[in-house]
């Protein structure tokens, strides 16, 4: 006897979702009865069959965003390692936006856009790069360090972009919700940019905070390197 077929995951993807079609059957055979008990057990029925249907439609989704998005990267990293970073995004940049427009809600889209904004940046597009952070700002509520790096992120685009008042905001933004661990680089660059925009004495009184509060940094080091106190 031959073996079945495998079927491939695009196969898979393509079939009726069964719970679904149950659930339509269902909602059928209420409203082809008048009897109003009948009606009522199987509406209950049929509003259980909708929730399960919907759980698993949701997760179907996050699979194909998943695996596109799988896709995408492995693109990517075939075209990068023979190209720039810009030529490599040009190829991928369909892809990135297809996953986003297409699952925009799923948890896997909203990854899709932060890998997408990260390689618009590394490409040096920060004006697209930014708006991606923007968009992703709202996002990530029960991920603190991803947030994090997000908001992180939109700071360094907005610097890149010369906006040295907006990047400090959005510095001060990271800084409040940081892991103090993780804040010695969000205060370096806040020193920068206060330096810059000509505040010296809160610039310095961010480059202090390192040294007391971080003082084996990395960050430390470069204070004690470029600043006297």
């Amino acid at each position: 006897m031959a073996a079945a077929k495998k079927k491939s995951r695009k196969e898979l993807l393509k079939e009726p979702d069964a719970v679904l079609t149950w659930s339509t059957r269902l909602l059928a055979l209420a409203t082809a009865y008048q009897n109003a008990i009948l009606i009522g057990v199987v509406g209950l029925l049929a509003a259980a069959a909708l929730f399960s249907g919907y759980r698993y439609y949701v997760h179907r989704q996050e699979a194909q965003a998943g695996a596109l998005l799988e896709q995408a990267l492995a693109k990517h990293e075939r075209l990068r390692s023979g190209g720039t970073a810009a030529a490599a995004l040009q190829g991928v940049a369909d892809d990135f936006q297809r996953i986003i427009a297409s699952y925009g809600s799923r948890s896997n889209a909203d990854a899709a856009r932060l890998v997408y904004a990260n390689l618009l940046y590394e490409a040096g597009d920060f004006e697209k790069a930014a708006v991606h952070y923007r968009a992703l700002l709202d996002r990530f509520g029960e991920f603190p360090l991803i947030r994090f790096q997000v908001i992180k992120s939109l700071a360094y685009t907005q610097a890149a972009l010369g906006d040295a008042a907006g990047a400090a905001r959005t510095f001060e933004t990271a800084l409040a919700g940081a892991d103090p661990r993780l804040a010695d680089g969000v205060l370096y660059e806040l020193g920068r940019l206060y330096a810059r925009l000509g505040d010296s004495e809160k610039s310095r009184a961010l480059f202090q905070r390192i040294l007391s509060d971080h003082p084996n940094s990395t960050y430390a080091a470069l204070v004690k390197e470029q600043v006297s106190f």
